[in-house]
């Protein structure tokens, strides 16, 4: 479904197919010799995915290559697995970023990014930057990901259960606000509530009854359905904390060096999504929505979202 790494642009993996058909071998032998699924060689030789500088080895190693030609590729794929960084409040202590990179990259192909006290980003896997690579310019300065989430010209026109999603996020925002007494927060809170997708107005009434009955069970799993490319992708949000949080610096609760900061994990609720991001395994028992085949998108998405203007 085109899930391509914008910093690598897809080179990577046209060098080494173009490798391999010099070779003469074939795709189902590259892979067994690389120790490899099949789809997965595809996907990186279509340039949907940008292998990391272990995969290239193994691949180079696969092709039978001289050493040096080998660490070329390797320091090709190091340059372009290097992720997207955003300041945080308060500043990663220096030995923090290499750490976080590794559990980044780690969750390829499936989305997921480091968030402050906040949900100020600090840093995405490039399965997560693709996905948001149509959210508008303004919005990543700060990239703030429950703005983000719910904003018109960010991932809302994507959401099919949109209504759903805003409620929850909505609900914990507050809870977290008056927890803490950030101010950050607060102020968060009454901007997202202004968006022409978040107003107060639209958290009351039947959507109380219809998503607050849920049980606690739904809320811990509660599914995120993006419609992108003309597929289904349906994901349970995992939120892994690396201190206590909320632990910000307008709160009295105690924190570490990395005190707020989270790992943010999306993970496939179903086998198709799973597919379409390229992991062969299988979900059992499959939850959440019934399929990641192509559906039709959600009321008033627009088929040609990178017409948006971004700044």
């Amino acid at each position: 479904m085109g899930m391509r790494s914008t910093e690598d642009d897809g080179v990577l993996g046209l060098l080494l197919r173009d490798l391999r058909r010099q070779r003469s071998l074939s795709k189902q032998v590259l892979a067994e010799r690389a120790g490899f699924s099949l789809n997965h060689l595809r996907r990186i030789e279509a340039s949907e995915q940008t292998p990391d500088a272990e995969t290239v080895l193994h691949i180079a190693q696969a092709l039978g290559l001289p050493p040096a030609h080998r660490q070329q590729l390797v320091d090709r794929a190091t340059a372009a697995g290097r992720l997207r960084w955003y300041d945080s409040v308060p500043p990663l202590p220096d030995d923090a970023r290499p750490v976080l990179e590794k559990v980044l990259t780690g969750h390829e192909p499936y989305p997921a990014m480091v968030t402050d006290s906040c949900w100020n980003i600090v840093a995405l896997n490039h399965t997560m930057e693709t996905l948001m690579s149509e959210v508008a310019g303004h919005l990543l300065a700060p990239a703030n990901f429950l703005r983000i989430i719910l904003h018109p010209d960010g991932l809302a026109p994507h959401l099919t259960n949109l209504a759903q999603v805003r409620y929850h996020v909505m609900r914990m925002l507050r809870r977290w606000s008056a927890i803490t007494g950030d101010e950050r927060l607060r102020e968060l809170e009454v901007s997202i509530a202004d968006l022409p997708s978040g107003r107060d107005a639209e958290f009351s009434g039947s959507a109380d009854a219809e998503f607050d009955g849920s049980g606690e069970a739904d809320r811990l799993l509660l599914p995120i359905e993006l419609y992108r490319e003309g597929h289904l992708l349906t994901f349970f949000h995992i939120v892994t904390s690396f201190g206590e949080r909320p632990g910000t610096l307008f709160s009295d609760i105690p924190s570490g060096p990395l005190g707020g900061i989270a790992l943010e994990s999306f993970l496939p609720a179903n086998t198709e999504t799973r597919f379409l991001l390229g992991s062969p395994a299988p979900v059992s028992p499959d939850t959440g929505s019934t399929s990641g085949a192509t559906q039709p998108p959600p009321p008033g998405h627009q088929q040609h979202d990178n017409e948006r203007k971004t700044s």
